[in-house]
């Protein structure tokens, strides 16, 4: 058995992140980021996509726009949060992302649910620390 097959040196898990925006170049910035620290990303482009993927596939981290079509950002949240009820399993960290910036925008995502709210433009650095902390 090599060094490299050894179970003292097996490799980490990868980090699977949900990342639900609207916009095709937040997606492709926030993919961009979260390749930094070789996590595996599913995008999806609204709530309800967020929500059924969410349903159907485990994941380490949810990060979240709360303007979206068909289902918006917080609605999906509280859907999330009512489905890991009814599962009874682990809580997934849940982290808007979004250009609501005001104090009582950051309020209505803590109280759907979300663990935290990082705005737009996105500083890499908080991203990161979002996505260590998940870790």
């Amino acid at each position: 058995m090599s060094l490299s097959q050894s179970p003292s040196r097996a490799q980490p898990a990868t980090l699977r992140v949900l990342v639900a925006d609207d916009h095709p170049t937040n997606r492709a910035v926030i993919e961009s980021i979260l390749q930094v620290v070789g996590a595996e990303v599913v995008s999806v482009e609204d709530g309800a996509q967020a929500v059924e993927r969410f349903r159907a596939e485990t994941f380490d981290l949810v990060l979240m726009d709360v303007q979206m079509p068909v289902m918006d950002g917080l609605t999906a949240i509280r859907t999330i949060r009512a489905l890991e009820a009814e599962r009874g399993g682990r809580r997934v960290p849940v982290h808007v992302v979004s250009t609501n910036a005001l104090p009582e925008h950051m309020g209505q995502s803590l109280a759907a649910g979300a663990d935290s709210h990082v705005t737009k433009p996105l500083d890499v650095s908080a991203l990161l620390n979002v996505v260590l902390q998940a870790l």
